[in-house]
């Protein structure tokens, strides 16, 4: 993955430094250094150490200044991660036109794609699965932009997530880029679960969903894919029996069951006058839990994880501001990533109790292992290493780099040309790699 962001980033960037010279040929002509794989991923590294210190509203000077994390001086100069903010690209510009035909958002599908592909290879989901939808904040112009008054953000792009119940761990997502022209879709709840968990049949996985997606013909199939499904209903269904809605005389908490075809609805009577409908073919008998709510109630309470995984993306976000949804879905990519490599890391050390003092910690380590090959370059880099708050900071994470300096030679491994060794958080990180 990374190794195609710096292509196309420099693709760009020499293509606007040549047609600047063009425009203004009596003035010394410029060139553009091209950025390196150890400076992406050090970009990379940045953005999740901002995101980990809750740093990513500020302006790149304040990153910058002595009094701030020590890891944006060490990495890059300021200058280097602005033009990196710059000009990041993740597809190729001169044959999107033709591409956007047929994909909305071709600027970053490919990218999305190679996503995916690592979130399924790097991780066995447990037997409960759950989908539901994020809506990623974002209120500037995109061709897909949608609505929906019951999120916290409200306007932003809305992807199609199936995760693992037990710990939000996002396995697979499509990026919604609205209706298809002269096109209605009709079922797309339906069609969506079905596209998101083809990848699981024959399994004998439950799925969990919310009322957008749940219907009856959709449960009515699952089982010739081998899979169960949990749901909650919505009330206008013309199939749920009368006695299931709320009518004056129904008490508060009472249940009431009814079983057909395989199938199982519930309704719960929270409030008067209001109930919970749940269907399930995953459960036969009208069992009450110690809460006093039905088993498969309790049952959809506990699996229901995109809202979880919506909540800890927030806790630690690398969001920064910028009118291009490209980079912006990007940094959302950033976040999805870091968050599944922390809980690979989790599932692979489960003697280590989850908590968010330790993600925190997790995430900055993460961000200095991605950025040391390239501190290593820059110490014994004699002109990075004239500015005394850079020297300082290299210092900081490098032992032997004020010595290096100071004795005006490079180490054994940079003059050999070996490759920095990769450590168990450079590894972690291989969700970005193609």
């Amino acid at each position: 993955m990374v190794d195609i962001i710096v292509l196309y980033t420099n693709k760009k960037a020499e293509a606007t430094y040549a047609e600047l010279n063009a425009k203004h040929p009596e003035a010394e002509p410029k060139t553009w250094k091209k950025v390196t794989l150890s400076e992406m991923y050090a970009f990379i590294g940045v953005l999740i150490m901002t995101g980990a210190n809750r740093s990513n509203a500020e302006c790149a000077p304040d990153l910058w200044s002595v009094e701030n994390c020590a890891l944006y001086r060490a990495s890059m100069g300021i200058n280097c991660f602005q033009a990196i903010l710059r000009f990041i690209r993740f597809d190729d510009g001169n044959t999107r036109a033709q591409r956007l035909v047929t994909d909305k958002a071709v600027p970053i599908s490919e990218l999305w794609t190679m996503m995916n592909y690592n979130f399924e290879q790097s991780y066995k989901p447990s037997e409960y699965l759950t989908v539901d939808e994020q809506l990623f904040p974002y209120r500037g112009r995109t061709r897909f932009t949608q609505y929906i008054p019951s999120k916290p953000a409200k306007y932003g792009i809305k992807v199609w997530w199936v995760c693992d119940a037990k710990n939000a761990y996002p396995l697979h997502g499509q990026i919604y880029t609205g209706q298809k022209p002269a096109e209605r879709e009709t079922n797309q709840g339906e069609r969506v679960v079905k596209d998101l968990v083809s990848r699981f049949h024959g399994t004998g996985r439950n799925i969990t969903m919310d009322n957008f997606f749940t219907s009856l013909n959709l449960l009515g199939s699952v089982p010739s894919m081998n899979l169960t499904a949990v749901g909650t209903l919505r009330k206008n269904k013309p199939y749920i029996p009368k006695k299931m809605l709320a009518h004056k005389d129904r008490a508060e908490r009472s249940s009431t069951f009814d079983f057909r075809l395989n199938i199982s609805i519930c309704s719960l009577c929270a409030e008067k006058n209001k109930e919970v409908i749940l269907l399930s073919s995953m459960h036969d008998d009208d069992h009450i839990g110690e809460s006093g709510k039905p088993e498969m109630i309790e049952f959809y309470n506990k699996t229901k994880g995109v809202d979880v995984m919506d909540q800890l993306l927030g806790e630690y976000t690398c969001q920064r501001m910028t009118k291009r949804w490209p980079l912006s879905l990007f940094f959302n990519m950033i976040d999805l990533t870091a968050l599944a490599a922390y809980i690979i890391y989790y599932e692979n050390n489960p003697n280590i109790r989850c908590t968010n003092a330790k993600r925190k910690r997790f995430l900055r380590q993460l961000a200095k292992e991605l950025s040391m090959p390239i501190i290593e370059e820059r110490s014994v880099n004699q002109q990075v290493m004239r500015s005394f708050n850079t020297k300082i900071a290299v210092a900081s994470f490098i032992s032997t780099a004020l010595q290096r300096s100071a004795d005006n030679r490079p180490s054994t491994s940079a003059a050999a040309g070996a490759k920095p060794k990769k450590t168990a958080g450079w590894k972690l990180f291989s969700l970005l790699h193609p």
